[in-house]
This record gives structure tokens, C-alpha cells and sequence, in this order.
């Protein structure tokens, strides 16, 4: 075992990795300082639903409170069941909303029974954006399991008044309410993507809050993308590059996810459905950087933590110190998050704890990169589908409840 190899490609990966890092942490620096003047088009946000729980009242609440200068309207949406039933949150949304004159619910039909070609989100998202107004200039998208301030919308529309901008996204950030092993993990893997966010070419546009300019629709062919996609998000990312504009990044619009009592199984099919829409959706970047930037590091690692404990190898111990850099790496990136985030109650604990498991997350993500090689079939709000390619999904019908 060649150990001045191993000790020079384990750093050489960690240092690239420091590098995407280091990126966007001074972007969002910058992009904290620039004051930009007022644009306050009328805004569709449209939010669309997938079950109930106790949460996502508030959720719907915060966003029926946007401290908007202009005019905007929200448009809920979720699927009917069978054609005669509907998802259960239709009627909690719609009596939310009764005394709201800016937001409506809306029933968008169900994939399998209708024998559609394309995910249920994406039937939600198409079934909304075919009945918007005429004077709906900026289209905004926002997940229901996401708590936002106040200012998420202005956010989000204000840097779209620049035209040389296709898109716009807001982090996401996971708060778990509970510090078992696997919620850390998952928590990190997501958190940690918002340090790779910036304005650079691998920057994503998140399904979860995002915006972009009702002409994009055309520009970008966005509903010809969307016709049999799994997934909207993916696709625009690749529109918006596709029209040789930028998607800009907002720092200080963060969406923050609830988590709790997570399970191996459950973050294990989360990481991977992600990491095979992201392979298959040809956002080769992204992948290739999983799987030959984190997983070799991380298989490095842990070949090399016995040799240098058992006397054979003591040379290899720069290698075993990797996993405290990774740590103190996370840690750093925290501190790049907007400051009402940190000031949460109970934040700074988690992060606290947290930062311990990003070397977990990171070999988790190596991980993904290497299944999605070999798999193209997710499960996705109870139905199954095999991506095909970017813009072409196969549904495969529901799973069966476990019992």
C-alpha cells in the first residue's frame, strides 16, 4: 500500500471539495450586500399538496401572510382519489381558505386512474399553471412540508427583474426535532447541498421555492418538458441552461423542513430517489461529483483507519483525520446561514450535534451516486415509476400499503 498516495488523493478530493465550498460561501457574502430596487410584479405561487399533518396548517398560514408589496394569488392544489374521493388535504385547505380572497383550491386529476404519463406533482403543477390568469407575470412554486418568512416571496421575485436571471431558488434546510442517528444524517445530506448552491454551473433549481418569469413557460418549454417528467425541478434546471440564462441563488430565502424519528429505510429510499432523478435527469455534473469526489474519499478513509491503528501503516493516520475536517467543514458552512435561521430556538444545539454525522452523509451521497448506476425505478407519494429520461417517465401503478 502506496501511502503517500493514498494521504495525496484523499486530500486532493477533500480540497476540491473545500474549493465548491468556499464558492459559494463567498457569494452569498456578496449577494447580502447588494441592494437591488423595488420590483413588485403580480406573482401566481403555487403550492402544491400531498396528505396532512400537524404542521402543515402553519405552513399554509405563513404563506397566506407574505409581506408583498404587490399583488400576488395562491393556487392549492391536490389530486382526487378514484373520482370520487380526494387527497385529506383537500378539505382542511379549502376551509383555510374560504375567507381568503387571494387563494384558491383546486383539484387536479389522479395519474393512475386517469392513466396519465407523468408524476402526480408535475399533473398538480400543469393543472394550475393551464388556468392562471393573463396577468400573472412571475410564477412561484413552494412545497407544503416547508415552514418560509415572511419575506420568501419578494425574496424570490426582486432579482428577476434582471433579465440575464432564468430562475430563482431558496435553500433547504432540515431541522430535526429529534436527534436519532439517521435524522442527523438525512439532515445533513440536505443541508449540505445549500454550500454547493451559488452562482456557479452547478447551482439547481429546488422544486420546493423557486421562481421564474411567466415567459420562461414558452422560452423554456417548460409545460413540453413537464408533459411525461417525474420530476419539474430537474427539468428546469436544465431549461434555464438550455437558454443560456443563470439561476440565481437566494441566501436568505430558506425553507425550512420539520424532521423527526427518521429511519434508515426511510432516509436510505429518500437519498437514493434523489440521487437517481438527479443521474437520469442528465445532471451529469452533480452525480459525477458524488460519485468520484465523496465515495472514493470516504472508501480511502476507512481502508485506512485499520493500518494506522494496528502499527502496519502509521503513516496513513493524515488520512484517518479526514472525517474531523469534514466537521469542522459542515460547522463553517453553518455559519453561512441566514441569521434569523441561527437565532431559531434549538437550532444552534442541532447544528451542534449535527455536524458529527456530515461525514456519514457524505459517504451516503458516494453511496446514492453508485446505486443510481444501476436503477431507475423510484417510489414517489405512493406510486412507483422507472425514469426513462429527462422529460419521459413510465408510471408503474401504486404500491400496496405494508401491514
Amino acid at each position: 500500500m502506496n501511502t503517500s498516495i493514498i494521504i495525496f488523493t484523499t486530500y486532493f478530493l477533500f480540497i476540491l471539495e473545500v474549493l465548491l465550498i468556499s464558492q459559494s460561501f463567498f457569494y452569498t457574502r456578496r449577494e447580502r450586500k447588494i441592494k437591488r430596487p423595488s420590483y413588485t410584479p403580480k406573482v401566481a405561487i403555487v403550492a402544491p399538496h400531498y396528505g396532512w399533518d400537524d404542521d402543515t396548517a402553519k405552513h399554509v398560514t405563513s404563506l397566506l401572510n407574505q409581506e408583498y408589496e404587490g399583488d400576488y394569488q395562491i393556487f392549492f392544489v391536490t389530486h382526487d382519489l378514484d373520482g370520487s374521493d380526494y387527497d385529506v388535504s383537500y378539505p382542511h385547505l379549502q376551509e383555510l381558505v374560504k375567507d381568503v380572497p387571494n387563494a384558491d383550491v383546486y383539484l387536479a386529476p389522479n395519474i393512475i386512474d386517469n392513466d396519465l404519463p407523468r408524476s402526480q406533482k408535475v399533473q398538480n403543477l400543469m393543472t394550475v399553471i393551464n388556468i392562471l390568469p393573463q396577468d400573472v407575470e412571475v410564477i412561484a412554486f413552494v412545497d407544503a412540508d416547508v415552514s418560509i418568512q415572511k419575506d420568501w416571496l419578494s425574496l424570490l421575485v426582486t432579482p428577476l427583474q434582471d433579465n440575464s436571471i432564468g430562475a430563482t431558488v431558496g435553500g433547504r434546510f432540515y431541522f430535526p426535532q429529534t436527534w436519532n442517528f439517521p435524522s442527523l444524517v438525512e439532515a445533513t445530506w440536505v443541508n449540505f447541498q445549500m454550500a454547493l448552491q451559488g452562482d456557479h454551473w452547478l447551482t439547481m433549481v429546488w422544486g420546493g421555492s423557486n421562481a421564474f418569469r411567466r415567459d420562461f413557460l414558452e422560452k423554456g418549454k417548460i409545460l413540453q418538458r413537464w408533459e411525461q417528467a417525474t420530476i419539474e425541478d430537474l427539468n428546469t434546471t436544465r431549461a434555464v441552461r438550455d437558454v443560456k440564462k443563470k439561476i440565481h441563488f437566494v441566501p436568505d430565502c430558506v425553507a425550512v423542513t420539520h424532521t423527526s424519528n427518521r429511519t434508515l429505510g426511510q432516509i436510505f429510499e429518500f437519498t437514493n430517489r434523489q440521487m437517481i432523478m438527479t443521474r437520469h435527469m442528465g445532471l451529469w455534473a452533480q452525480w459525477f461529483g458524488c460519485l468520484f469526489l465523496f465515495l472514493p474519499k470516504a472508501v480511502l478513509v476507512i481502508m485506512a483507519i485499520p493500518f494506522a491503528f494496528v502499527g502496519s501503516q502509521p503513516g496513513l493516520l493524515p488520512v484517518v483525520f479526514i472525517p474531523f475536517f469534514e466537521v469542522i467543514g459542515f460547522r463553517l458552512c453553518c455559519r453561512n446561514l441566514p441569521q434569523w435561521l441561527r437565532d431559531m430556538p434549538n437550532v444552534q444545539d442541532t447544528l451542534r450535534i449535527s455536524k458529527y454525522a456530515a461525514p456519514f452523509s457524505i459517504f451516503l451521497a458516494g453511496i446514492n451516486a453508485f446505486y443510481a448506476m444501476f436503477q431507475r425505478k423510484i417510489v414517489w407519494g405512493g406510486v412507483r415509476y422507472e425514469i426513462l429520461s429527462a422529460t419521459t417517465c413510465k408510471v408503474l401503478g401504486r404500491i400496496k400499503d405494508k401491514k
